[in-house]
């Protein structure tokens, strides 16, 4: 888990551009000092996608957001050592970051790329049943 979103958590708002999935986002991290977490803002081609989403540890971001203009990869709130028990101050941005993790189209989390994904079927047809192979 090498892959993951630099913010700079003492100059927030940290309003950057990045490339995920060969496509350019901007994100926007704020802090919110009440509750202790930061917030996460996705924008595309000046369009927001997702608006403040807190970054809680162990969570996917956008997961709850059924947005097609999302990046095409999973970015999840994490701490690989983990000590952290959230992501708030002094945590975030040093211990725990959003991590990247490129989402296979076919559904494969196998580290080995010649891994066929479970499930996979090149030769399959739709699942589809026409009227008449329904049985009435």
């Amino acid at each position: 888990m090498e892959n993951y979103v630099p913010v700079d958590v003492d100059n927030l708002p940290d309003i950057f551009d990045i490339q995920l999935a060969g496509e350019v986002f901007t994100f926007r991290i704020d802090y919110n000092s009440i509750a202790d977490y930061y917030t996460c803002t996705i924008m595309k081609d000046g369009k927001v996608l997702v608006a403040q989403e807190p970054l809680l540890l162990g969570n996917l971001v956008g997961e709850m957001i059924p947005n097609t203009g999302l990046p095409w990869t999973d970015l999840r709130v994490l701490d690989p050592t983990g000590h952290a028990t959230d992501a708030g101050k002094g945590k975030f941005g040093v211990s725990v970051q959003i991590y990247i993790d490129v989402k296979d189209p076919n559904g494969s989390e196998d580290e080995n790329p010649d891994t066929t994904p479970l499930g996979y079927d090149p030769d399959e047809q739709s699942d589809d049943l026409t009227d008449s192979e329904v049985d009435v």
